[in-house]
């Protein structure tokens, strides 16, 4: 086996702070708009959602690949994938609440 297979993979660690840190912001874009009562936060949120889909979708793509091949890994790597995947529904309830 190589080395490169034993230890665990880096973008274990980064899925998960793009996870967090994706949810955190958008949390903190709704809170400021029902906060500050700033319509053109409704277009931020919105440019955010965009960028975070494109951003996360890449790297969800990253994992996928990485997922077939370091096999020994594939549960930690599909669990934070699923982890990215959360983000969807909780975007979709923000709008919800931003839009009513």
């Amino acid at each position: 086996m190589k080395k490169e297979e034993i230890k665990r993979p880096e973008l274990i660690e980064t899925g998960k702070w793009m996870a967090v840190c994706s949810a955190s912001i958008g949390t903190i874009i709704l809170v400021a708009y029902f906060a500050l009562k700033v319509n053109e936060l409704m277009f931020v949120g919105l440019f955010y959602i965009y960028f975070a889909t494109v951003i996360n979708g890449v790297f969800f793509l990253v994992l996928l690949l990485k997922c077939f091949r370091q096999q020994n890994h594939w549960r930690k790597i599909a669990t934070i994938m699923l982890f990215m995947l959360l983000n969807i529904p909780l975007s979709i309830f923000y709008c919800f609440l931003a839009l009513n």
